[in-house]
C-alpha cells in the first residue's frame, strides 16, 4: 500500500501503520519546522513536499508513480468548538487542498480525519467535503471513533471518513469491522482501569469486558445498496428479511419524545440527504441532522456516489 500523507505533523499515520507489511510512505506534506525536522530524521528517504497549496500533484505522480491512498487530517482549528468556529473561513479551509490532492492523484482509497465539531458548522463543511468526494466517484463511510477504545488512556473523539473509488461497501468494511459493532461498551471508569492495567500500573485482576471501536447501541449499519453488517442483538432496517422488528419515529416537529437510549431506524419528516443511509437514526436537533448522536458515536453513516 503506497500512500501520501498530508498535514503530516510528526507522522502519526506512519507510526500506526508501521507493523503492516507492504505499507510504504511515498511523500509527506508539512511546513512547521519541528515536525519537518522529525520527518527528515525518521524518514530520510521520503520527500517532504512542503506547503500543500504549492504542490503540483501531476509532477509528484510523474516522479514517484501512482499511489493507493491519501491520508490526512486538514487543520481543525476553525472547526473545533474550542476555537472561533470560523469553519471554512479560517484555517480549516485547507480542507479544499485535501480535496484537490485526491482529485489530482486519484488514489483508490482516501482517509480523512478531523474533530467532531466539523459535523455542526454553520456552513455545512462536512457536507461540502462529502459532495466533492462524491463527484469524484468515491463511495464513503464515516463515524466518530474515540481513542480510549484503541488502547490509548485518553478520551479523544475524532471523525474518520473513508473513501473507496467506486464502491461504498469496501469503505464500510474498513471502518466498521464486525468486532466494532458488538455494542458491548464499558463505562469511562472501567475503561481507564483497564488501560492502566494494560500499562502495568495496577495489580488488579483484569476483566473479560470487551473493548469496542464504535458505539452503535446494537444497531445495524445499513447503506444504500441494501447490504449491512449484522452482529448478535442487532436490528434490521427496512428489508424483506423476517427478523427483528423495525422501530419508527418522527422528527422534532411532531411534538413526540423518544428516550436517548433508543435508536429509530426510520425517520419521518426529513433531516437527511437522499444519499445518506444510517444504521440508527435519531430526531434532528438545533445543530443539524443527528449531530449530537454522530459525535457521541451512536450514529454511523455510509454514503454512496
Amino acid at each position: 500500500m503506497r500512500y501520501i500523507s498530508l498535514f503530516s505533523g510528526i507522522e502519526a499515520a506512519s507510526v500506526a501503520w508501521r507493523d503492516l507489511d507492504g505499507w510504504e510512505p511515498v511523500a509527506f506534506s508539512e511546513i512547521d519546522k519541528f515536525p519537518s525536522a522529525v520527518l527528515a530524521y525518521r524518514f530520510p528517504d521520503v520527500p517532504n513536499l512542503g506547503d500543500i497549496t504549492k504542490i503540483n500533484w501531476s509532477e509528484v505522480i510523474a516522479k514517484h508513480g501512482a499511489v493507493d491512498l491519501i491520508v490526512g487530517g486538514s487543520p481543525c482549528q476553525s472547526f473545533s468548538i474550542a476555537g472561533g468556529r470560523e469553519s471554512l473561513d479560517g484555517e480549516s479551509r485547507l480542507m479544499f487542498e485535501y480535496i484537490r490532492a485526491v482529485q489530482d492523484v486519484r488514489p483508490k482509497w482516501f482517509l480523512w480525519e478531523n474533530v467532531p465539531g466539523v459535523l455542526s458548522t454553520r456552513d455545512n463543511a462536512f457536507e461540502q467535503l462529502l459532495t466533492e468526494m462524491e463527484k469524484l466517484g468515491y463511495g464513503m463511510a464515516w463515524g466518530t471513533l474515540d481513542a480510549q477504545f484503541f488502547g490509548v488512556a485518553q478520551r479523544r473523539k475524532r471523525v474518520f471518513l473513508v473513501g473507496y473509488l467506486g464502491n461504498v461497501g469496501c469503505a464500510a468494511a474498513v471502518l466498521f469491522d464486525s468486532e466494532s459493532l458488538r455494542g458491548n461498551t464499558q463505562t469511562s471508569k472501567q475503561k481507564r482501569e483497564e488501560l492502566t492495567r494494560a500499562d502495568g500500573l495496577s495489580s488488579e485482576t483484569g476483566s473479560d469486558d470487551e473493548v469496542v471501536a464504535l458505539q452503535t447501541d446494537g444497531m445495524m449499519d445499513g447503506y444504500r445498496n441494501g447490504c449491512g453488517y449484522q452482529t448478535d442483538g442487532s436490528a434490521y432496517t427496512l428489508n424483506t428479511i423476517d427478523r427483528q422488528s423495525v422501530l419508527c419515529m418522527t422528527n422534532d416537529t411532531a411534538n413526540a419524545a423518544i428516550d436517548v437510549d433508543m435508536s429509530g431506524t426510520l425517520l419521518s419528516g426529513g433531516g437527511f440527504a437522499a444519499n445518506d443511509y444510517c444504521g440508527s437514526i435519531c430526531a434532528r436537533d438545533s445543530k443539524g441532522p443527528c449531530a449530537d448522536d454522530i459525535e457521541a458515536g451512536k450514529l454511523i453513516c455510509v454514503r454512496k456516489s
